[in-house]
């Protein structure tokens, strides 16, 4: 054991305990931050998966109604009300048709989440999460 000038014992490791509590309280913090914003993204995922799903149903829905009542749809006015059809249903699910195209009586929407909670990330572009639906006949 060392001593100091005065004679008393000096422990050089006195308080070490507490910087390493803290050290390990940090890297739990870190650790359960990461698992909430991945957890919220799925979350994002999922709605945005729904929300295009729905979008493209909705779209595939007013293709096979103007098909029945003896319209083309694949004129750029049965498109256009496909499209207009996919973006209120999206809206109404808090995300936005970033892609609509209409082919023959298919068709295919992408539609974007924003994610509030990684704004921070929004200069590497991960703000947002996407996913892609299709549908048509049959």
């Amino acid at each position: 054991m060392k001593v100091d000038r005065r004679g008393q014992p000096n422990d050089g490791d006195a308080g070490s305990a507490s910087l390493w509590a803290l050290s390990l309280a940090m890297v739990l913090w870190v650790c359960v931050a990461g698992v909430v914003l991945a957890g919220v993204a799925v979350v994002a995922r999922h709605r945005a998966a729904t929300a295009a799903d729905m979008a493209a149903l909705a779209a595939a829905s007013v293709i096979a109604q103007s098909e029945s009542s003896g319209e083309s749809a694949a004129d750029a006015d049965g498109e256009s009300k496909a499209c207009a059809a996919a973006n209120a249903i999206a809206l109404a699910n808090d995300a936005i048709v970033t892609s609509c195209q209409v082919t023959a009586q298919i068709v295919d929407v992408t539609t974007s989440v924003r994610v509030p909670a990684l704004d921070p990330l929004r200069s590497l572009g991960l703000d947002s999460v996407s996913a892609r639906a299709r549908a048509g006949p049959g």
